[in-house]
């Protein structure tokens, strides 16, 4: 299992990290960074794509879901139904963790080499064709030192993954007026969980992210503000694409 992970995901990324010191930020990490997080969130952006539309859809098809609850009662053909509408809209409620489960791999495999590879470059991993860099600058704009911590790319980590968090929140829907003498529906256990959930993404995984990477290195931090920036721009033009098609 351990000679696939390095064959699969942590060697690739670390070879591109060095190739990219060596040949593009002549011997900038902090830079070599930023580029090697852009590579791969391009190379994802199909499935993060296909997972924001996902979102944007579901959140459409819940008044619907919710009829069909109200109309069928029996749970066979509620849930038959229900997938009529999924596909109906061509959407899937799994692609979302699909897409998330596809990613982590590849996720742990940066964390994995800025972590080991930022202070003491090994050559054990490295292809044939790739070298160790001679002269290597740790100082981010001669400021940050990307084998250390920063507290300063610590919190902007933070809040940059907070500022997606809500961008990536659904819109609450306006308050409902109800008829005189009609009590509102209570909420199931599924959309409560979905609250809580929704609020732990937007809250309490900011202040996750700003621990754990002031206390790796900050190195981490800035692939978190960097594949987070990438995220808010791409979600933000998603979703604007899909309004303007949706008018």
């Amino acid at each position: 299992m351990q000679t696939l992970w390095n064959t699969v995901f942590y060697e690739p990324i670390y070879n591109a990290l060095i190739f990219i010191i060596n040949t593009i930020t002549l011997g900038d990490i902090g830079f070599a960074i930023i580029l090697l997080t852009l590579v791969v969130k391009f190379i994802l952006s199909p499935l993060t794509k296909k997972s924001i539309k996902s979102q944007i859809l579901m959140k459409k098809m819940e008044p619907e879901l919710k009829q069909i609850k109200k109309d069928f009662p029996d749970k066979q053909e509620q849930a038959k139904k229900t997938f009529e509408l999924y596909k109906k809209h061509g959407t899937n409620p799994f692609s979302g963790c699909l897409v998330i489960l596809l990613q982590l791999p590849v996720i742990f495999a940066l964390y994995f080499v800025f972590y080991k590879g930022l202070g003491n470059l090994n050559a054990g991993p490295l292809y044939s064709f790739i070298q160790i860099p001679e002269n290597l600058h740790a100082n981010f704009l001669g400021l940050i030192d990307m084998g250390g911590k920063s507290i300063v790319l610590a919190l902007l980590a933070g809040v940059s993954q907070f500022i997606q968090g809500y961008l990536a929140s659904p819109i609450k829907p306006k308050v409902e007026v109800l008829p005189a003498g009609t009590a509102k529906e209570p909420k199931t256990f599924q959309e409560q969980m979905a609250d809580s959930m929704q609020m732990n993404v937007k809250y309490v995984l900011p202040v996750f992210i700003a621990i754990i990477a002031y206390q790796i290195s900050a190195g981490v931090a800035l692939y978190w503000i960097t594949s987070n920036i990438f995220t808010i721009v791409q979600e933000w033009y998603i979703r604007r694409s899909f309004l303007k098609k949706a008018i």
